[in-house]
């Protein structure tokens, strides 16, 4: 973005106007370029570095408090922006975002396959002539602490369904016969595992204590015994299979390290799901609004305020499908339009993904779910349905990225 004035203090050039550039890092220092543009057109670059402590901060601050108002462009590396807001408004100054990926196009336009920190931050300084940037407006401190919360969560929900599939994946070529027998039950599959990792104590185990850990892990199966029985059958073959073929040691190994990080994902996905329950209710209390939509629950809910909060940061629905990326892009050459095809997916990924999620309406006796009044917001809890349909936002905007 950038900034019209006369003769900024500190400077020997009459500048008509002034861009800012930040190429923020996480541990190395960001680079800074101040582009200024005389009234005659003459551009004069000035680039400095700075390091991403307090110090370099305040420095930052007032080498940009020369050009009060100024909108300094970055990207918004990992929780840099905030800190780079802070310093940037105690300055006089202001700060936009522009998305990753929007500054890589930009940056391939312009210096094609050259990249360097420089030239980001140059790129960044001219990113205003080329998207609608608005300055940012953080979330406040309470809304920012539940929105990294869920984000957490997210991701390590993701963790832990990537553990569960290696363990998947190893049992489907390890041990695909004691798979089967599990019959598609996870339960049962843990803590069989759990309880004998090693296929052949599985083998040698006692028919009554199998029995014992897939009747605690199994409901609503009536052949438990036969069930047991099969899992001890096929671990027997497997392991006369594998016998002079397989370490049957380092698969116990690999099988238990697979159950651990299975079990310490859960453990670390609850301590993060009671967490976001906090700020949640510190902030919304019961939240009756969301809980009265079909399919909005306790995971759902904390998720979805997070990122809108009350909603008042969009003017309209359209402007929070971009957000979340629901909205279709637009495709155009010469006499062929194609005005929806898919959606941008533009926004934060875990939002993005509770918010295309189709409704599931649980059953009424549900605690976690009330009963639906409506299909949309408003503030009696009910609204009508509205396709959205905006352009792809090019940038971050209304309540700032997590």
């Amino acid at each position: 973005m950038s900034i019209n004035t006369s003769d900024p203090a500190g400077s020997a050039v009459r500048v008509g106007r002034v861009q800012v550039g930040i190429d923020a890092a996480v541990v190395a220092d960001h680079h800074v370029t101040i582009r200024e543009t005389t009234p005659d057109g003459q551009v004069h670059l000035s680039r400095f570095r700075t390091p991403p402590t307090i110090a370099g901060l305040t420095r930052l601050g007032e080498r940009l408090s020369d050009y009060p108002q100024v909108v300094a462009v970055a990207e918004p590396t990992s929780m840099t922006w905030l800190g780079l807001h802070v310093a940037l408004r105690e300055a006089g100054c202001d700060l936009a975002l522009v998305g990753t990926r929007h500054a890589a196009r930009l940056r391939g336009a312009i210096s094609g396959k050259n990249k360097s920190d420089v030239i980001d931050a140059d790129v960044l300084a001219m990113a205003g002539d080329v998207f609608d940037l608005a300055p940012l407006r953080p979330p406040a401190p309470s809304q920012l602490a539940l929105r990294r919360a869920v984000v957490r969560r997210g991701k390590l929900v993701i963790d832990g369904n990537r553990a569960r599939r290696r363990l998947i994946s190893l049992a489907r070529w390890a041990f695909p016969d004691v798979w089967e027998a599990f019959a598609g039950s996870w339960p049962t599959a843990v803590a069989v595992l759990t309880r004998w990792p090693d296929l052949t104590a599985l083998a040698s185990a006692r028919h009554s204590s199998v029995t014992g850990v897939v009747a605690a892990h199994t409901r609503g199966v009536p052949d438990v015994d036969a069930r047991a029985e099969k899992i001890r059958t096929a671990a027997t073959r497997t392991a006369q299979f594998w016998d002079g073929h397989l370490d049957l040691s380092a698969l116990t190994w690999e099988s238990s390290e697979h159950l651990r990080d299975i079990t310490i994902a859960a453990e670390q996905i609850e301590r993060a799901t009671v967490q976001a329950h906090h700020y949640w209710a510190a902030l919304y209390g019961d939240d009756p609004l969301l809980l009265s939509l079909p399919g909005m629950g306790p995971m759902t809910a904390p998720t979805i305020r997070a990122f809108f909060g009350d909603a008042a940061a969009f003017p309209s629905a359209k402007a929070a499908a971009a957000y979340v990326g629901l909205t279709p892009s637009t495709w155009s050459s010469g006499t062929v339009v194609q005005p929806s095809r898919a959606i941008t997916k533009e926004g934060p990924p875990c939002c993005g993904w509770r918010s295309t999620r189709p409704p599931a309406v649980p059953a009424a006796s549900t605690p976690s779910s009330p009963p639906a009044t409506g299909t949309s917001w408003s503030n009696a809890g009910t609204a009508t349905p509205r396709p959205p349909s905006p352009s792809p936002a090019s940038s971050w905007s209304g309540p700032g990225p997590s």
